[in-house]
């Protein structure tokens, strides 16, 4: 098999193609792969978290990037305010938002509300193709006021909306539906299952 490397000039940016038995194959050079404007989605693991009914069924808080400025994040979690299963829409759920370095987000600087090192055991991040931040915070909003019930609207449920706002590619193939799931079975098995996800790592 004879392979020939030719350069093609014009508004590619002198992308190179590789001639193969006579059929062209371009790639997209390194630098402008690499200009795409890219997203970051972070869901964290408090493992002891959430007891009810005497048993504890992991608590989680979540990060998001911004495509354009990749040292900025905002995070946030629903802390459940009021301590029991339920909470009517209108009153505080606990729900609290953040924005600055991930340093400044892992408690770096005191300045800021963190997701705490000593509290949370485990992160996890996919990688998304640019990201809303607007639209996430318009959602964390409507989470906010929205109430909160133990099983079916909890930290886990406000996430995964703040997420899939975030980022349309976070669809149910990446990110499964939390509703009536465990926020620790959900960040461990329903994740190991999803398409795109990281692997656990401590935090």
């Amino acid at each position: 098999m004879i392979r020939t490397k030719v350069r093609v000039r014009g508004a590619s940016m002198a992308a190179l193609a590789t001639v193969v038995l006579g059929v062209a194959t371009a790639t997209i050079p390194p630098a402008e792969a690499e200009a795409a404007p890219l997203g970051r989605a972070c869901l964290f693991l408090d493992k002891e978290g959430a007891p009810f009914g005497g048993r504890t069924y992991g608590h989680v808080a979540w990060a998001i990037r911004d495509p354009k400025n990749t040292s900025h994040w905002i995070w946030g979690a629903t802390e459940n305010a009021e301590g029991d299963g339920y909470t009517a829409p209108g009153k505080n759920n606990g729900s609290w938002i953040q924005g600055g370095t991930w340093g400044e987000m892992r408690g770096e600087t005191k300045r800021k509300r963190t997701i705490e090192l000593a509290r949370y055991d485990a992160y996890r991040c996919i990688n998304t193709a640019g990201g809303d931040l607007t639209a996430a915070q318009r959602t964390f909003t409507q989470m906010k006021w929205n109430g909160y019930a133990v099983f079916t609207n909890n930290c886990l449920t406000k996430a995964i909306a703040i997420f899939r706002k975030y980022s349309r590619g976070l669809d149910s193939d990446h990110l499964p539906d939390g509703y009536s799931t465990e926020p620790k079975y959900y960040f461990y098995a329903s994740l190991n299952g999803a398409r795109g996800w990281e692997r656990a790592r401590a935090y």
